[in-house]
C-alpha cells in the first residue's frame, strides 16, 4: 500500500476512535507561523547555505514543503466596563481584533544528491536537516534523502527531478476524496483492522485510568524460605573449625600491623628508638619483616638502619622458615606496646613555624622588609630563607654591614631564642605594608641592561661610552652584567657550549639565524661533531619570523648572564673586547 493510503487509513482510524471519553482526547497543538511560503522559503534558505558549503560542486536538488491548517487567535483583551466613576459615563472596552496565522501541521524535506558522499557527510545532513527545519516528531515531519552514485550517471532534466520530488508547490499527497476514491476490498478491510485495533486500545487505556483512580491493594510480601540457622559449633566439622580460626588469627594480624604501622609512619623518632632497642633481638626484627612483607618493611624500618643491616636482616627472613600467624600477632603486639608507652612519655610537640609569612614573599620585599631592622633581626631572617635569597640580599648591603650580618648568622645559637616568635609577629605584621613585588623588586643596572640589549648597536655604544664619565658606578654595575649576543665571537671557547648545549639544538638554531657566518660557525662548533651536520641542514632549509629570532636570542643572553652571576665568565671583559672591535671597525 502507498505512503497516502497508510495516512488515509490513519485518519480514517482516528475519525472512529472519535467516541472514546473525553479524558483521553487530544489538544491541537504545533506551531504557529504568520505564512507557510515564507516559513517555507526561510528553511529552504538556510539548508541551501550549509548544503552548498557541504557540497561544493552543487550537484543537489533540494525540496521543502510545509502544510498548515488556519488558526484565527482571540483577542488580547477582552471586553469589559471600566469602573464607576463620579461624573463619568461607563465606556466599554474594546478588544483587540483577532489575528489569522498557520499552524504547521508537517515539514517535508527532500534532497536528491547527485555525487558520492562521505558516510559522516551523510551523518551530518540527517542531523542537520531536523534542527533547521525544527522538526517534530509527534507531527510526523520526514526527511527523505536519496544518493545517485556519479558512475555513469547522466544529469537528470528538469522534467525528471520534478517527477522524482514533486512540483515545488505541489502539496505532498493527493487529497482525502481521491485516496478514498480509490481503495480496493482489501484496502477497506485493512482499515477495518486498524480501527479495530485502535479501538480496543483505546477501551483498555480507559480501564486502566479508573483502575488507577482506586486505592491500591497492598501487594502480599513473596513467601521466603525460613533463614538457614547457623550450625552449631560442635556440629562443624573439625577441617571447618581450623578454617575459621585461620580467618579469624588472619583479620586479627591484619588489624595489629595496621596499628604498628601507622604509628611507626607518623613517629619516626620512635620507631628508630624501637629498632634500635631491638638490635639485640633478631628475632623479633625479622618477625617484623615477615608480618610487614618486603615493600612495607624498607619503608617502615630501613630508614633507621644501616644498609648493610637491613641486608643482612633480609637474607635471614629468606633463609628462615616463617613464623606462624599467633608468633606474627605476639610480635607485633609487644611492638605495638612499646610503641604507645613511648609515645605517653614524649608526646609528639608540634610547633608552628613563626616565619611561615616570609614563604609568600619575594627577595625584593624580603629586602625591603628588614632594610631599617637591627643587625640581629636582619641575620635572624636571613638565616630563615633560602641560601640563594641569603646571599642575594647580604651583596646589595654594604660591606661593613655584610659583615655585622655574617658574624651575628655565626653566633645565632647566642642569641636567646625565646624572644624569636615575638620578632616574627612584629614582621608579619610590618610585612602588610610592604609594597607589591612588581615595585620593590625592580633592579636598576638589570633594567637597564635588559633595555640595552634590544637596543641598535650605535644607541649602545653611546650610552656604554657616556656613562662612564656620567656615573661610573652605574656604569661599572652594567658592563658586569651587560652581554651582547653578536659578541659571541668573543666568548672563550671552555664558556660557550655550557651555555648553548644547555638549550635545545632547533632554539639554537633559531637565535643563529641571520647571524654573521662566523658567529654562526663558532655556535655550531660548540656542539658535538655528530650534531653539527643537522644543525647545518635545519639552518640552511628553516626560516623563522624576527620575533621569534629575538626570543631564542635573547635566551643566549640571559643564559650569558646567569654564568656571569655564578662567577664562571667575566662580562665586563667581553664587553671591553666588544667596544674596542667595534671602535676600530
Amino acid at each position: 500500500m502507498k505512503l497516502p493510503k497508510l495516512l488515509a487509513a490513519v485518519a480514517f482510524a482516528a475519525l472512529a476512535a472519535g467516541t472514546a471519553p473525553p479524558a483521553l482526547a487530544q489538544v491541537p497543538g504545533g506551531q504557529l507561523v504568520d505564512s507557510l511560503e515564507s516559513h517555507r522559503a526561510s528553511i529552504e534558505r538556510v539548508l541551501e547555505e550549509r548544503l552548498s558549503n557541504l557540497i561544493a560542486s552543487k550537484n543537489y536538488v533540494l525540496r521543502v514543503n510545509v502544510t498548515g491548517e488556519p488558526v484565527v487567535q482571540p483577542a488580547t483583551v477582552q471586553p469589559g466596563r471600566v469602573p464607576d466613576l463620579p461624573g463619568f459615563r461607563q465606556t466599554p472596552i474594546e478588544g483587540a481584533p483577532p489575528r489569522g496565522r498557520f499552524r504547521v501541521t508537517a515539514v517535508t524535506v527532500r534532497i536528491l544528491i547527485n555525487e558520492e558522499l562521505p558516510p559522516a557527510d551523510l551523518s551530518y545532513i540527517r542531523s542537520l536537516v531536523p534542527i533547521v527545519a525544527d522538526f517534530d516528531p509527534e507531527r510526523g515531519d520526514l526527511l527523505e534523502i536519496e544518493v545517485v552514485s556519479p558512475e555513469g550517471l547522466v544529469v537528470p532534466t528538469e522534467e525528471a527531478v520534478e517527477e522524482a520530488l514533486g512540483e515545488p508547490g505541489a502539496p505532498f499527497a493527493e487529497t482525502l476524496e481521491e485516496e478514498i476514491a480509490g481503495f480496493t476490498l482489501q484496502d477497506w478491510i485493512l482499515i477495518g483492522l486498524m480501527a479495530l485495533a485502535l479501538l480496543l486500545l483505546l477501551i483498555v487505556l480507559v480501564r486502566v485510568m479508573r483502575s488507577s483512580k482506586q486505592p491500591p491493594v497492598p501487594a502480599q510480601p513473596p513467601a521466603q524460605a525460613p533463614p538457614t540457622a547457623p550450625k552449631a559449633p560442635e556440629e562443624l566439622s573439625a577441617a571447618e573449625k581450623a578454617e575459621l580460626e585461620a580467618q579469624a588469627l588472619e583479620r586479627e594480624l591484619e588489624e595489629v600491623r595496621k596499628d604498628v604501622v601507622k604509628r611507626m609512619v607518623a613517629r619516626p623518632d620512635l620507631a628508630r628508638e624501637l629498632i634500635g632497642s631491638w638490635q639485640g633481638q633478631a628475632k623479633n626484627l625479622i618477625a617484623m619483616v615477615q608480618a610487614f612483607g618486603p615493600t612495607v618493611a624498607r619503608q617502615t624500618m630501613m630508614t633507621h638502619m644501616d644498609a648493610a643491616g637491613y641486608q643482612t636482616l633480609e637474607e635471614a627472613v629468606r633463609s628462615e622458615k616463617p613464623a606462624d600467624t599467633t608468633g606474627l600477632i605476639g610480635i607485633l603486639r609487644e611492638a605495638n606496646l612499646i610503641l604507645i608507652t613511648q609515645e605517653l612519655a614524649q608526646p609528639e610537640d608540634i610547633r608552628p613555624d613563626p616565619f611561615t609569612f616570609l614563604g609568600g614573599m619575594s627577595r625584593g620585599q624580603i629586602g625591603h622588609l628588614i632594610k631599617d631592622e637591627p643587625v640581629k633581626i636582619k641575620a635572624i631572617v636571613l638565616s630563615r630563607i633560602s641560601p640563594e635569597h641569603t646571599a642575594h640580599i647580604l651583596e646589595s648591603m654594604p660591606q661593613e654591614m655584610q659583615l655585622e650580618v655574617a658574624v651575628q648568622i655565626g653566633n645565632f645559637q647566642n642569641f636567646p631564642l625565646d624572644a624569636v616568635s615575638d620578632i616574627a609577629r612584629n614582621l608579619a605584621v610590618k610585612s602588610r605594608s610592604v609594597p607589591d613585588e612588581k615595585t620593590v623588586d625592580i633592579e636598576g643596572p638589570k633594567t637597564l641592561v635588559n633595555l640595552m640589549t634590544r637596543s641598535s648597536t650605535e644607541t649602545i655604544r653611546y650610552l656604554l661610552d657616556a656613562m662612564k664619565g656620567k656615573d661610573p658606578s652605574l656604569s661599572e654595575e652594567v658592563e658586569r652584567r651587560f652581554f651582547l649576543f653578536d659578541s659571541i665571537p668573543l666568548v672563550p671557547d671552555e664558556i660557550l657550549p655550557q651555555v648553548v648545549r644547555r638549550m635545545q639544538s632547533d632554539r639554537v638554531v633559531q637565535a643563529i639565524q641571520g647571524a654573521d657566518p662566523d658567529l654562526q660557525r663558532k655556535v655550531i662548533m660548540a656542539f658535538p661533531e655528530q650534531a653539527r651536520t643537522g644543525m647545518v641542514t635545519t639552518l640552511h632549509a628553516a626560516k623563522y619570523d624576527a620575533q621569534t629570532v629575538m626570543e631564542a636570542r635573547q635566551e643566549v643572553v640571559t643564559r650569558m648572564q646567569q654564568l656571569a652571576e655564578e662567577g664562571r665568565v667575566d662580562l665586563k671583559q667581553i664587553s671591553d673586547a666588544w667596544q674596542a672591535q667595534a671602535q676600530a671597525s
